[in-house]
């Protein structure tokens, strides 16, 4: 979506390509480090909880209707506790084997503890600034081969090229667990060029 599209869309409108009726954010913001950032309206948030490097939360049991924040990233959930949106600030980070190492808690999903078959916990870039902890079942193909890793790839050379990227995402709900069957993302780079994916959480892309 180029500049000349968006600017007639209501700036509380966003993946107005990948949903047509797009998704409205709230007036309402949470603090996200030095940010205030919006979420969907038909998320209610009743609690926040500010993730640091040496927490570990259950991804498979998180809150429900929190807002978890790590640095300029959100993470809410639904009312079964669940990743139903995220707004992140990516950051290029190193030494992810030592990081994931210290949190083998995001490994409660994925494997024996999933809702469909042949999934993987999956992250959404530790390698991308993102808290080790928060993890969602991941098809194997998507996380490890995939469309999702030819995007974590793709940000990852934006960010060593010194791009700013920010990406969004809305999880439809599944019928239980921490599996969604579709991801709708929406990446901003340098603040000016937006482009939205919708991902099948399977393994097609």
């Amino acid at each position: 979506m180029d500049a000349e599209m968006t600017a007639g869309i209501d700036s509380c409108m966003i993946f107005t390509d990948v949903m047509v009726e797009g998704v409205t954010l709230s007036d309402d913001t949470i603090v996200v480090g030095c940010k205030q950032k919006r979420y969907p309206d038909y998320l209610p948030v009743n609690e926040t909880v500010i993730l640091t490097d040496s927490c570990k939360v259950n991804p498979s049991k998180l809150i429900p209707n929190c807002a978890y924040t790590y640095g300029e990233n959100l993470y809410l959930t639904c009312d079964k506790g669940n990743v139903a949106y995220i707004d992140c600030e990516l950051k290029h980070t190193k030494n992810t084997k030592a990081i994931k190492a210290k949190h083998p808690e995001y490994k409660l999903v994925g494997g024996k503890n999933v809702a469909a078959d042949d999934m993987d916990a999956g992250h959404f870039g530790v390698q991308l600034g993102q808290h080790p902890s928060i993890a969602v079942e991941q098809h194997k193909y998507m996380n490890r081969y995939g469309i999702w890793r030819k995007l974590e790839l793709s940000w990852s050379k934006l960010l060593r090229e010194g791009h700013n990227v920010n990406i969004k995402a809305v999880f439809t709900e599944g019928n239980d667990g921490t599996f969604s069957d579709f991801w709708c993302v929406r990446e901003t780079i340098n603040d000016d060029e937006i482009n939205e994916y919708v991902l099948t959480n399977d393994g097609n892309q």
